[in-house]
């Protein structure tokens, strides 16, 4: 808990935060900037989940109601090395009947992974995967391994050098509430049973969008638990020493208000971080913004 109060320092926010760690007071104090909308890209619509390429030429974002189509699609934006372009719908994974959620773009920009209720699946929602052909995106494949269930899957995330750990979103059995995250490793090339990530990270509530940091020791989460800012926050989890990750951790008035703000991102060179959220001050119903990773890379 904390109590706090906010001053101004040069056009930048002071968040000073006193922490009551049994009984020691810790007084601690930083200068952020405000959240940056990304307007070049975000509509009077819903624009969310940016996933950029590692050139920082390319970004892949949930688009909603563009090119005169209605729903949910997968759309694209090329940066000319001075501004991004108009996002376009990106045909080839975002279906005219179904809804196309959550890009991620791979390291090698060879495929991209979406969630779509899209028929031959195996549940409601599914993760599926696309890769990358001479002449575009071929057709989304359901994404073999222990990633999909009857149930709702979605949400997916790779650490580690080679992507050889995952982390999604799932409603299977098992879990602590409706959306839990879960976790499998890669072993001798091939992904291990599902792994619920326990306790610490999940509870009655909704867990989801389990971005990992480059070195895979912080896990930025959204959740909608009591004592928030608002519907929906993003959090944090470290990796300690012994293994275990630690309680959820609250990002603050840095990133969260009292509308949701969700579905945490990285730019390429990892100094950005990117989310998206429903607060005043956009050009739409839900736009994405960023602030210096910095800024928040040390709340604890």
């Amino acid at each position: 808990m904390f109590i706090g109060s906010t001053v101004y320092c040069k056009g930048m926010r002071k968040i000073m935060r006193t922490y009551k760690l049994g009984a020691i007071f810790l007084l601690s104090g930083h200068c952020l900037s405000d959240p940056i909308n990304m307007e070049s890209i975000n509509s009077m619509h819903l624009d969310a989940e940016p996933t950029f390429s590692v050139d920082g030429k390319e970004v892949y974002i949930n688009c909603h109601n563009r090119e005169g189509r209605s729903g949910s699609d997968i759309c694209v934006s090329y940066f000319d090395g001075s501004e991004w372009s108009e996002p376009s719908v990106v045909h080839e994974v975002s279906s005219d009947e179904y809804s196309d959620f959550e890009p991620l773009l791979s390291p090698d920009g060879s495929q991209l992974f979406i969630m779509s209720d899209r028929p031959g699946g195996k549940g409601s929602m599914d993760l599926w995967v696309s890769s990358r052909t001479e002449n575009g995106w071929g057709s989304p494949v359901n994404l073999e391994g222990p990633f999909n269930t009857p149930y709702m899957d979605h949400c997916i995330y790779f650490s580690g050098d080679n992507w050889e750990i995952a982390y999604w979103t799932s409603t299977r059995p098992g879990g602590y509430g409706a959306n839990d995250i879960w976790t499998s490793e890669k072993i001798d090339g091939v992904w291990q049973e599902a792994v619920n990530m326990g306790p610490n990270i999940n509870s009655e509530f909704d867990e989801h969008h389990s971005l990992p940091s480059k070195d895979g020791n912080s896990l930025y989460i959204t959740a909608a638990l009591p004592g928030g800012y608002g519907g929906e926050d993003i959090y944090v989890s470290y990796l300690e020493p012994n293994g275990i990750w630690s309680d959820l951790v609250n990002l603050g008035p840095e990133v969260n208000t009292e509308t949701a703000d969700r579905c945490p991102a990285f730019s390429p060179d990892y100094s950005l971080f990117y989310f998206d959220s429903e607060r005043s001050g956009g050009k739409g119903e839900k736009d994405i913004w960023y602030v210096p990773y910095d800024s928040i890379r040390n709340i604890r």
